[in-house]
């Protein structure tokens, strides 16, 4: 049975005593950022709550540009997973199994968490699963169309999965399943409300951002593309390209080439400010990317990320078929693709109205605050059962 939430009732009128959660979430943007905004949520409503984040190394430095006391620890295991085929990398889970039970068995028994949140990833599986072992009330949260192979493997013993998708493409039918869109960075869901009052007048700008690790493809077609439009018309924009580490300086190289207006960043972290500059977005198909461009209204060429079992391909169809971007395959033929999209908007930048309105159309604001009152009633629901 899918659920769509009601509007939340009033904090200020809302009881509830301090809780303590555990939130599990793997190593990038597309599943930090949403376990940051639902603990955001959580504490803002119920400030007494005790919040511990389970994440990998590899999440590191994204966790330590978030701001202080969302968290009261943050726990850091050992990264593993499953490629396709047979190889000795696909051991190492075997191996480490063992010691990633232990330990979350240790740490729920410690911290005696009244709801354990799972978003996504491997890092999940091990708390998550003992968690439903100890009748931890179990509460997991996809961001993609199409779930990865942890998300698929919980599914069946969770007590609620929440979706950011309609019609997400689960294997097995969840218990109690709700629809509520993706809970978004509190200063990203207040800088949208602010960014639609007004706007500051500005060349065209394109925004070229491919996830919080960035993305070689992406980074490849854009940079081609606009070096395929003629000189005039490359005088008319100004491109912001969040570039990952690895491919700053050479994608900043072929900027200073062409004598465009160019900001280059390898990683951001506010990135309302550059939604508020951009007209048109060249991006990859996170489900965190797209409900961000959807608060913003910036309209969106899409080129999904190829692998990871095409599930970014999901994430865009569901936003296409319903106006707010156009995407692309990553293939041979996605420059001349893009390049044609790029001439068609600069030459008349009011073509993209629709897809804008289209794509705001799309977000969800109140998905953080429908997230913690789906928790809310979990916790309660637990308590009144166990009385």
């Amino acid at each position: 049975m899918v659920f769509n939430m009601p509007e939340p009732p009033d904090p200020s009128k809302t009881s509830f005593p301090a809780v303590r959660l555990v939130v599990y979430a793997g190593p990038t943007g597309g599943h930090v950022f949403p376990a940051q905004s639902f603990s955001e949520g959580f504490r803002k409503r119920f400030p007494d709550s005790r919040i511990d984040l389970v994440t990998c190394h590899r999440a590191k430095s994204l966790i330590d540009k978030m701001p202080r006391g969302i968290f009261c620890s943050v726990s850091y295991l050992p990264e593993f997973g499953f490629s396709g085929g047979f190889s000795w990398k696909n051991l190492k889970p075997f191996f480490l199994f063992p010691y990633l039970f232990l330990q979350a068995f240790l740490f729920l028994k410690r911290t005696k968490p009244d709801l354990c949140a799972g978003f996504g990833s491997f890092v999940s599986y091990p708390g998550m699963m003992t968690a439903h072992w100890l009748k931890i009330p179990t509460l997991i949260h996809e961001q993609n169309r199409v779930p990865g192979k942890a998300t698929h493997w919980l599914v069946p013993h969770m007590d609620v999965v929440v979706e950011s998708f309609e019609r997400t493409q689960f294997l097995k039918k969840p218990k109690v399943l709700y629809t509520a869109g993706l809970p978004l960075r509190s200063f990203i869901v207040v800088a949208a409300e602010k960014a639609r009052e007004g706007s500051i007048p500005r060349p065209f700008t394109l925004l070229v951002v491919g996830g919080s690790q960035g993305a070689r493809g992406l980074n490849t077609i854009a940079t081609d593309a606009i070096a395929a439009l003629s000189d005039e018309e490359r005088s008319k924009i100004a491109v912001i390209h969040i570039t990952g580490k690895r491919d700053q300086s050479w994608v900043a190289e072929r900027y200073e080439e062409l004598a465009l207006s160019n900001e280059i960043y390898p990683f951001y972290s506010a990135m309302d400010e550059l939604f508020q500059k951009a007209d048109l977005a060249i991006t990859r198909a996170g489900a965190n990317t797209l409900f961000e461009l959807a608060a913003f209204g910036v309209p969106a060429l899409v080129i999904p990320y190829p692998h990871a079992g095409g599930h970014q391909k999901y994430n865009a169809q569901s936003f296409a078929e319903k106006g707010g971007l156009i995407f692309h395959d990553e293939d041979l033929a996605a420059k001349d693709w893009l390049v044609e999209h790029l001439r068609n908007t600069i030459g008349d930048p009011r073509s993209l109205a629709g897809i804008a309105e289209a794509i705001h159309g799309l977000a969800r604001p109140k998905a953080t605050n429908e997230l913690v009152e789906i928790a809310r009633k979990l916790i309660k629901t637990h308590e009144d059962c166990t009385r």
